[in-house]
């Protein structure tokens, strides 16, 4: 995943920093965690809301993106976290380190099918029993079949092209359903323990969809 936005680091603060449903996110998943606990940001962009919350209540943030800047903006406003410039599909988390949550809200966006299926497995390995994994995203269920380019894979659990316009531009992203996210959480040992669906739309200046964003918590088991 080259160093590629379509937007820059203020832009995206400007549109999506105050979102209600991922500060409501948020504290569910506070809620969940224990004191003090290790977790890991995938795709922590600015570091606003989730880092910046996640650190002020206490928690152990180590984030990573492929971007520099945001990267760079992260660490400045997180400084006791530890942020990383890595593309989510190469990093590896220190050996023995295992974490209590690995977040990825709105991270997963610009993957396949198959890598998505990939960083689940991948970073839910890194989670102890009883850690969580916490996504946002969108599911394909919610979008209306116009918005679907190519259909459904002939399992019926994800659609790899749905188009929304976002940050001014048009863009695909491969989704699952809401079956197929609790499909894919099963096989890797995890159990939803809290699933809502939220519509959000920024300011009309920043020329995107108003999106249903699918709020996941899942524990290991």
């Amino acid at each position: 995943m080259a160093e590629s936005v379509l937007y820059k680091p203020d832009q995206y603060d400007d549109a999506y920093a105050c979102d209600p449903g991922v500060l409501h996110f948020l504290s569910t998943v506070l809620s969940h965690l224990p004191p003090q606990s290790q977790v890991l940001d995938v795709g922590c962009g600015t570091g606003k809301p989730v880092a910046e919350t996640l650190a002020a209540a206490g928690h152990f943030i180590t984030g990573i993106d492929n971007v520099h800047a945001m990267v760079e903006l992260s660490q400045q406003r997180i400084p006791n976290g530890v942020f990383q410039l890595s593309d989510m599909r190469q990093y590896v988390h220190p050996t023995g380190k295992q974490l209590d949550a690995v977040l990825m809200v709105r991270s997963l966006f610009r993957l396949g099918r198959e890598e998505i299926e990939e960083t689940v497995r991948k970073y839910g390995s890194q989670l102890h029993g009883g850690g969580l994994i916490c996504i946002a995203t969108m599911a394909a269920d919610d979008f209306s079949p116009d918005n679907i380019l190519s259909g459904y894979d002939p399992d019926g659990l994800c659609a790899r092209e749905v188009r929304k316009r976002f940050m001014g531009n048009q863009v695909t992203s491969a989704l699952f359903t809401r079956a197929g996210w609790k499909q894919l959480l099963q096989k890797n040992g995890f159990a939803i323990v809290n699933q809502k669906m939220d519509v959000f739309g920024p300011p009309d200046r920043i020329d995107s969809d108003a999106l249903p964003y699918y709020y996941i918590i899942a524990e290991k088991i």
